[in-house]
């Protein structure tokens, strides 16, 4: 007779889960992580002299001189896409967690497959949104109404870990 108690390991595994998360965003000081804190919270950018030049020269607007600041609205992308992605991500977890803990899965490859799933229901989420919508003049320079999208280079670089 053969004991097959894999409860010590199952012990062993479910420990080194404690205490690990996963992070979906942006890390670091670069543009990239500017310009999504930017959509991510709104910000209020203060009309200068020199500003108000450069609408004239660049783009032949003349701001009114009751214009003290521009306005760049929130687009919660990350908060907002985890709102309505988070909880089936989450549901996802608690049904695998078992088995991944039962059959020797790391704690590494599950969070891991978790992030990127998590990862790209936030790109997706941040491609598909279009309110608010941009401004007639940003419209014009981007020649798109996608809030989100220009270049494509900061939904790209939405990254992942594992903490």
């Amino acid at each position: 007779m053969r004991d097959r108690n894999r409860l010590p390991q199952a012990i062993s595994a479910a420990d080194s889960f404690d205490g690990k998360r996963i992070r979906v965003g942006y890390f670091g000081e670069g543009f990239t992580q500017m310009l999504a804190d930017v959509h991510e919270f709104g910000c209020n950018i203060p009309v200068t002299d020199k500003m108000r030049g450069f609408f004239r020269y660049k783009f032949g607007i003349s701001l009114k001189n009751t214009t003290t600041v521009i306005r760049i609205p929130e687009r919660s992308f990350i908060r907002a896409g985890w709102d309505q992605h988070g909880p089936g991500i989450v549901r996802k977890y608690n049904q695998l967690i078992g088995a991944a803990i039962l059959n020797g899965v790391s704690p590494e490859a599950l969070l891991s497959a978790l992030a990127l799933e998590a990862q790209g229901k936030l790109q997706e989420f941040a491609r598909d949104l279009q309110a608010p919508a941009n401004v007639g003049l940003t419209v014009d320079q981007k020649g798109s109404s996608n809030p989100l999208v220009d270049s494509g280079n900061m939904i790209q670089s939405m990254e992942h870990k594992i903490e």
